[in-house]
């Protein structure tokens, strides 16, 4: 009874502060849209916490909650050491002079420290509540969801009421994002850098420019693989709408370009080996222990290796896993998800706008490239269904867009 009168009285409490937040004139939600909204996000991040706690013995979200907690007895016993894990202080010890070690190091801690200082912080008014603290950080990454919204319906505005659904209620996506784990800020910095890139090209204003690099720096903390597929995206954005190109043939020269780089880098040592850094991360992967595991063949880093793996990658990420093969509740969800998600595609084939592809507007191709691309990097790395659904949640919203643009709805 205590908790829910505590969540209660903090979904209220940041109901309102959002409210105030997000009075401004342009795409500003209603207080019924606003209310509905975080309080859909919210009852997901509670019934997160709760299935995997009940129905999985926890997982990484009570793992933070759990660091959390320390981080809290930390900042009354040594606050300078809470603070000071914020630094590259630690980092740069640890790595004896290797600059590009410590700031691997350095960004690897900061994914964990930030969330965890955050919550540790908090936790002094929720006094280390679990789903208290699911409300705080279903505060914070609420704002994801919102700044794609202003974006999406910014562009497209006589389609406001299917972005507020897709974005605000669509049970998958907003299931994944409202975890208290590093992807809903992953999110959040995605929709930051999205939104202010799409000002800065129109209107070149500094104030723009700084919260897109804040959008950059957010991405490359918390998962900086994603900044390198989105780079390509970026740029061809940037030239189809500063120099009004046809938006499909800027798009395939980038990217066949960032192919070409990519392949091209196996030149090089360390670091800059694109293919190599690939396939030690599936090779990272691969290692570990899991329940359900998608076929995934071993990958080389050549150009040939990746064109034999890339049937095994679209497979299991665009169509497993297969309903059939489903284990467990949250598998045949996902199962269902894949089914529905295949259904509207059809669907915006057979009732869609009457477009032809020069008119497609280029945030559209920045979303399905984009969206693609990382569908295809998941496939090749990661073989276990579980930890694919959840790092595919934010392409699938950003396909989910493309699709819902054609439709003739």
């Amino acid at each position: 009874m205590v908790t829910m009168v505590i969540t209660l009285f903090l979904f209220v409490l940041f109901a309102f502060l959002l409210r105030l937040m997000t009075r401004h004139p342009d795409t500003r939600l209603t207080i019924p849209e606003l209310v509905a909204a975080f309080g859909f996000k919210v009852l997901m991040a509670c019934a997160y916490g709760y299935v995997f706690l009940h129905y999985y013995g926890g997982d990484d979200t009570w793992a933070l909650h759990k660091v959390s907690l320390q981080e809290w007895q930390l900042l009354f016993n040594d606050p300078g050491q809470f603070f000071g894990d914020l630094t590259p202080a630690h980092a740069w010890q640890v790595a004896q002079g290797d600059t590009g070690f410590a700031l691997r190091h350095y960004l690897d801690k900061l994914e964990l420290h930030l969330p965890a200082k955050a919550l540790g912080i908090f936790n002094v008014i929720s006094r280390g509540n679990y789903y208290a603290n699911a409300v705080f950080f279903s505060f914070l990454t609420f704002w994801g969801h919102y700044w794609l919204f202003k974006l999406v319906t910014g562009a497209f505005p006589h389609k406001r009421r299917l972005w507020f659904l897709l974005i605000f209620f669509y049970p998958p996506v907003i299931f994944w994002l409202s975890g208290m784990r590093s992807d809903g800020l992953l999110f959040l910095f995605v929709s930051l850098l999205l939104l202010h890139a799409c000002r800065w090209i129109q209107d070149h204003k500094k104030s723009s420019l700084l919260y897109l690099l804040l959008g950059i720096a957010g991405v490359i903390i918390f998962r900086d693989v994603v900044i390198l597929l989105l780079a390509p995206a970026l740029a061809a954005w940037f030239i189809a709408v500063r120099y009004d190109r046809r938006p499909l043939p800027v798009f395939l020269i980038a990217y066949g370009v960032s192919v070409l780089l990519f392949f091209g880098s196996t030149l090089f040592p360390g670091a800059f080996n694109f293919p190599s850094f690939i396939v030690a991360r599936q090779q990272e992967f691969l290692a570990l222990h899991g329940n359900t595991r998608l076929p995934l063949d071993n990958l080389e880093p050549t150009a040939g290796s990746f064109l034999r793996i890339l049937p095994q990658a679209i497979s299991n990420t665009f169509l497993r896993p297969f309903l059939w093969e489903a284990r467990g509740l949250l598998q045949v969800m996902t199962a269902l998800d894949m089914l529905l998600f295949w259904l509207l595609v059809a669907l915006a084939v057979v009732w869609r706008k009457k477009d032809n592809s020069s008119g497609v507007p280029p945030l559209l191709w920045l979303l399905l490239f984009f969206g693609v691309s990382l569908y295809i990097f998941i496939g090749y790395v990661i073989p276990f269904p579980g930890a694919i659904v959840r790092y595919k949640v934010i392409p699938e919203l950003f396909l989910l867009i493309v699709v819902g643009r054609q439709l003739r709805v």
